[in-house]
């Protein structure tokens, strides 16, 4: 299970290793994507033409979808019998790998590493300051899931349902245009949550 876990968690690295060599795919494996594009809706034979706002955005969705993943840990114990309980961690810092990319490329290459400009947009763009307090939340969450400090700071991973809430301001804010799609993916997250607060 571990192994299925580490494979998905790294397909959207393979995904931009995939748009960013397009130029350099053998026929073969061109005819295969092009295929694949066909069934999947995924865009696989394009270079990004924004690679910053490509790579930012998939490090936030992935970041997203992580922690939603690891939100299902706890309902499927709770109301299902599934126990994956002892994944969680591995689920969790995978969360926050995601999201350490996301703030870097902000961070790093979007303001390259100028802290006054980084300052001057979270003071100014509330979306932003929503996802960097989220990014907080996990760095802490992180620095504090071995076993041994878990056991010190478990009561202040329940800013975990901050988190949550900051993502989802963060994540609606981001885009211009609000779709159903976005309202379904915020509605996912709340409703993992929520299960997860009743069953407590």
């Amino acid at each position: 299970m571990r192994i299925l876990i580490w494979i998905g968690a790294l397909l959207p690295i393979v995904y931009a290793a995939l748009r960013f060599s397009v130029e350099f795919h053998p026929q073969t494996v061109h005819d295969i994507l092009v295929f694949m594009e066909q069934y999947c809706q995924v865009i696989l034979t394009k270079t990004p033409s924004d690679p910053l706002k490509f790579l930012s955005d998939l490090a936030g969705n992935s970041a997203l979808w992580m922690l939603a993943i690891t939100l299902m840990v706890t309902p499927l114990r709770s109301y299902i019998g599934i126990n994956f309980l002892k994944y969680r961690r591995l689920l969790g810092l995978f969360a926050f790998f995601y999201a350490l990319i996301h703030a870097l490329l902000f961070i790093g290459v979007d303001q390259q590493f100028d802290f006054i400009g980084v300052n001057h947009e979270v003071l100014t763009k509330p979306f932003i300051a929503f996802g960097m307090g989220a990014f907080l939340i996990l760095l802490l969450m992180a620095l504090t899931s071995s076993k041994k400090l878990f056991a010190k700071f478990r009561s202040w991973h329940k800013l975990v349902y901050i988190a949550i809430v900051l993502i989802a301001i963060h994540y609606l804010m981001s885009h211009k245009t609000i779709t159903i799609t976005h309202v379904a993916v915020v509605g996912t997250l709340f409703s993992l949550l929520a299960l997860r607060l009743l069953k407590r």
